[in-house]
């Protein structure tokens, strides 16, 4: 009987423990597991910070034509003026693959040709714009490439600007998952990808990316493809405030959107996204010349972490050198140096709690009070003018009176 009895309590703790490392989606539940995709290649990341979630042979060197065109787009965006006019030429609609069918001669916006090359392959308007922003194709790869390099991707070769195979143009998931965090820091980038569809010479251009009608929160999105069964998506979507971008290469058709889906339900089952720092915290504390002081952050910093942990590896403190009194709160002394877990580096600049030493009878300190509240600096300066026209009144009147007085005894 004893022994039922703790056979029965040795199952009742292998049921508890086993729902308890589920439940709060500990390593080896179910709630962890990666997901099985059929893409060769794939990358989740947290695109503000870069954060990569999940991967699978993301360092794999592929052929993937949407890089070019999003490199493209890019690179125009930052060099060009959105509402200037491009001339078609013979040249850039002298061009294989899908087109948009323009003609010679014809004018379009640079806005408009960008919609062409981030809502469809459109590679006579990748020609058109590659043209207008580089002189010629050549002169564009060439930017490409350095564009690349300035970014970091070290993996990544372009050999032209529409994406058609070449056999010596290559990119990574992890390459184009650096070139998206830095897009999408781009609001005209991120307007023109965010949409689904938009009127173009008298018809109207449908985003090719299919998950915008079929996965809820998608906010942003490209796909493409040189071989139809190798086919990728390069998809943003949000939920509160979370917000992942999710890379898709080489899957098959009739895989790509359900890859793209399963990455993203398990970003989102998976991950949550709180403060790390809230505004105002307290991080670390120093002595200047027998004067404590407490370090603060003066924003809210958010970071992405798996649900159950807390993804903090160290915090590392970097102080300003020579630092001395006095010091205002909106002084940057320092930084504090985040790094979780995944490797992710997050900077945070650390401030003063509250103006220090001498500060308070400085010019800059009434200066810096003034600025901090606008109010009061708007009202000092009325009152500086009236002052001003007071002093100026005065002296008019006495002018006035002095030559009175001097006409009165030339008068006499």
């Amino acid at each position: 009987m004893q022994l039922k009895k703790l056979f029965c309590l040795f199952i009742t703790i292998i049921i508890v423990a086993s729902y308890s490392f589920s439940a709060f989606g500990l390593p080896g539940s179910s709630a962890e597991k990666a997901p099985d995709i059929d893409a060769a290649s794939a990358i989740l990341t947290e695109p503000l910070r870069g954060q990569t979630l999940y991967s699978k042979n993301p360092s794999q060197r592929l052929h993937v034509s949407s890089a070019s065109k999003i490199m493209t787009a890019i690179i125009v965006i930052e060099r060009a003026k959105l509402d200037a006019k491009i001339a078609i030429s013979k040249e850039s609609v002298d061009v294989t693959g899908s087109m948009l069918n323009l003609e010679a001669g014809e004018k379009f916006t640079v806005e408009d040709l960008l919609y062409a090359v981030l809502l469809t392959p459109a590679n006579d308007a990748a020609n058109a714009l590659a043209e207008f922003a580089g002189g010629d194709a050549d002169k564009f790869v060439s930017m490409m490439n350095s564009k690349a390099k300035e970014l970091n991707m070290e993996n990544t070769l372009f050999k032209n600007v529409t994406g058609l195979f070449d056999k010596d143009q290559y990119t990574t998931a992890q390459d184009i998952s650096l070139l998206m965090s830095h897009a999408l820091k781009n609001p005209e980038f991120s307007r023109i990808f965010s949409s689904k569809g938009k009127v173009f010479n008298s018809g109207v251009l449908v985003n090719h990316n299919k998950l915008f009608w079929e996965y809820e929160g998608v906010d942003g999105g490209k796909a493409g493809y040189n071989d139809k069964n190798k086919q990728s998506a390069i998809t943003t979507a949000k939920k509160g405030n979370q917000r992942f971008l999710c890379i898709i290469l080489d899957s098959p058709e009739n895989s790509v959107w359900s890859d793209s889906s399963k990455i993203f339900d398990y970003a989102f089952d998976n991950f949550k996204t709180d403060v790390l720092v809230e505004k105002g915290q307290k991080l670390h504390s120093i002595t200047i010349s027998d004067t404590p002081l407490n370090l603060v952050s003066q924003e809210e910093v958010l970071y992405t972490y798996p649900i159950g942990e807390s993804n903090i590896r160290d915090v590392e403190f970097h102080l300003n050198n020579d630092l001395r009194l006095p010091l205002l709160k909106t002084q940057s002394v320092g930084t504090a140096k985040y790094i979780l877990e995944d490797e992710t580096i997050i900077n945070i600049s650390l401030y003063p709690q509250e103006d220090t030493g001498e500060s308070k009878k400085t010019v800059s300190y009434i200066w810096g009070k003034l600025t901090e509240h606008k109010d009061l600096l708007y009202l000092v300066v009325i009152l500086i003018i009236i002052e001003f026209l007071l002093i100026i009144k005065s002296l008019v009147g006495f002018i006035k009176r002095r030559t009175s007085l001097k006409e009165k005894r030339e008068d006499t």
